[in-house]
């Protein structure tokens, strides 16, 4: 069965310090995604994340429009007032067609507790937005005391560990929206273990460019031992389903 991938954690834009390999536009990005059957992705500028939100999240905008990019904004606490308010923010990414929020907590200095980003993640979680966050960006005791606040938040975490079972599955068993990336969740078995356990829902496939080669996230989905139908659903169909909050 031929895949088709929708690649939910890639970056576009001019970084620090970019490889001599490494492309900076969405076009170039997509001459990357295209060979190995990734159509969509859904990207956030590199701006967003070493520069401000304020400057990356309208050039990602600007940048994706009419191709098969999904923009996602990096968001901050409210208390600074650097962004609008959490409802404001929320309707103008609906606005703006963008599709969901990126957090860099390590990078931006605050993190996830609710006594930092209780009010952003109010909004978050009552219009369904996902959140995409790098593990390494935080740690699970703070995944965990925000679930704990908020049982419905859409948390995805990025390139989680081969090693992060012990923290992740707790987590899963108590709250359905919790799901990881694939494309460091490099486990022997592992993919196979989360769908037989928790349902194929819980993975969203991403790949990490350009700091990560395509190739293995996509093969890593393409060769594990499940259903062709858990398969697509990875690849794409889950990705999709979270979008699908900014439409309504």
């Amino acid at each position: 069965m031929k895949l088709d991938f929708f690649d939910c954690n890639a970056q576009i834009g001019r970084y620090g310090v970019p490889q001599p390999e490494a492309y900076f536009t969405p076009q170039e990005l997509l001459e990357k995604l295209q060979p190995l059957g990734i159509s969509r992705a859904l990207v956030y500028h590199s701006y967003s994340k070493e520069l401000h939100p304020v400057e990356g999240n309208p050039k990602v905008v600007e940048e994706t429009k009419g191709l098969p990019l999904t923009a996602a904004w990096a968001a901050l606490p409210p208390a600074t007032r650097e962004l609008p308010a959490p409802e404001d923010f929320i309707a103008q990414m609906k606005a703006q067609g963008v599709g969901a929020v990126r957090l860099f907590p390590a990078t931006h200095s605050y993190c996830i507790r609710d006594w930092c980003v209780g009010e952003l993640f109010d909004a978050l979680e009552v219009h369904r937005v996902p959140i995409f966050i790098d593990a390494a960006q935080t740690n699970y005791d703070h995944i965990a005391s925000a679930l704990e606040s908020h049982p419905r938040l859409r948390l995805i975490i990025l390139r989680p560990s081969y090693r992060c079972d012990r923290f992740v599955y707790p987590l899963m068993e108590k709250y359905e929206h919790l799901c990881l990336e694939t494309s460091n969740y490099v486990g022997n078995g592992g993919i196979e273990s989360i769908c037989s356990r928790f349902g194929s829902s819980r993975l969203i496939f991403g790949t990490g460019l350009p700091f990560f080669d395509p190739g293995f996230a996509v093969s890593h989905i393409t060769y594990a031992q499940i259903d062709d139908a858990d398969k697509q659903a990875i690849a794409a169909g889950n990705l999709e389903k979270l979008l699908t909050w900014a439409g309504e």
